[in-house]
């Protein structure tokens, strides 16, 4: 995909204006005074065609010169995605268990949506989509990206606030109580999940197996496997926790991100996306009642 180029003209300009106070508004795909200082460090931004400083000093009939977007080119990932939602500003897909979300890797989700979802006709439009989140490479479900700039602040912002709701499930080890919450920190950090059973059933094998909805309040790495393997209730096929514990193996880990709730943030409405986690948790669940 050939480098977007964006020109504007100054037209006219307050004495003593700076010039990332300026190009910030100028340029919508910037949006903040960090991003015009990388632009500049990067040598994508230009003034009269010449790499622009960060004591450049604009007058009127300046013109401006922006190169790209600053994001790391895509490489080439044929993978079909669900998309569950999608508006000209963000996209959620359904994220397959064992591809990354995004990172220095050939098959992660960016890579994936890069050829197949245009960018919006906004003047803020990412190249592509870029996401706002990351889920654990090999949990299933939800994950939300942004297609223009100020969506990606936006949402980036929220996540930090703690103002999007998420909502796992995943089929666990043993026989959770009814309702309850963890709240064991890790590496030192506050780590909260709350979390519901929703089912449980005899297991000839692993004695209960258990169906958990998980709420995490915070967002550290790993938490709900942490959590739960601390709890005593190892979720389904986590080989990377198990240690010595027996757990079915060869069916991928047994999470699934199934809800997001936020607040638009161009319409200001609520929004909430829910999927079912995959079929087989709930078939393992029957067929190991149906052994017991």
């Amino acid at each position: 995909m050939p480098k977007r180029q964006q020109k504007h003209r100054v037209r006219s300009i307050t004495p003593g204006t700076s010039l990332t106070d300026y190009c910030r508004k100028a340029f919508p795909l910037l949006g903040s005074k960090t991003a015009v200082k990388k632009a500049i460090a990067d040598g994508r931004l230009l003034v009269n065609g010449q790499p622009a400083q960060l004591q450049t000093v604009l007058q009127k009939g300046d013109q401006l010169q922006l190169k790209g977007a600053g994001l790391p080119k895509a490489r080439k990932f044929d993978q079909d995605l669900p998309v569950v939602w999608e508006d000209d500003h963000l996209v959620i897909v359904n994220k397959p268990g064992g591809i990354a979300t995004n990172g220095d890797r050939v098959q992660t989700v960016e890579n994936a949506l890069a050829g197949s979802i245009p960018p919006p006709p906004l003047p803020d439009a990412l190249p592509r989509p870029v996401a706002v989140h990351r889920i654990d490479l090999p949990t299933k479900g939800l994950v939300l990206l942004a297609k223009t700039k100020s969506a990606l602040m936006s949402m980036s912002q929220a996540f930090e606030d703690n103002q999007v709701k998420k909502a796992y499930q995943a089929v666990v080890h043993g026989q959770p109580p009814a309702s309850g919450t963890f709240d064991a920190p890790i590496d030192g950090k506050t780590a909260v999940t709350h979390f519901q059973t929703l089912r449980t059933v005899p297991s000839q094998v692993y004695g209960h197996l258990s169906l958990v909805e998980l709420q995490p309040v915070t967002g550290r790495t790993h938490q709900l496997r942490i959590h739960l393997q601390q709890a005593g209730h190892l979720i389904v096929g986590d080989k990377h926790y198990a240690k010595d514990k027996d757990t079915i193996l060869g069916k991928g880990l047994f999470l699934c991100a199934c809800r997001l709730s936020f607040t638009h943030p161009h319409t200001g409405e609520k929004v909430e996306v829910r999927i079912r986690p995959p079929r087989r948790f709930l078939k393992t669940l029957d067929r190991e009642e149906g052994r017991s």
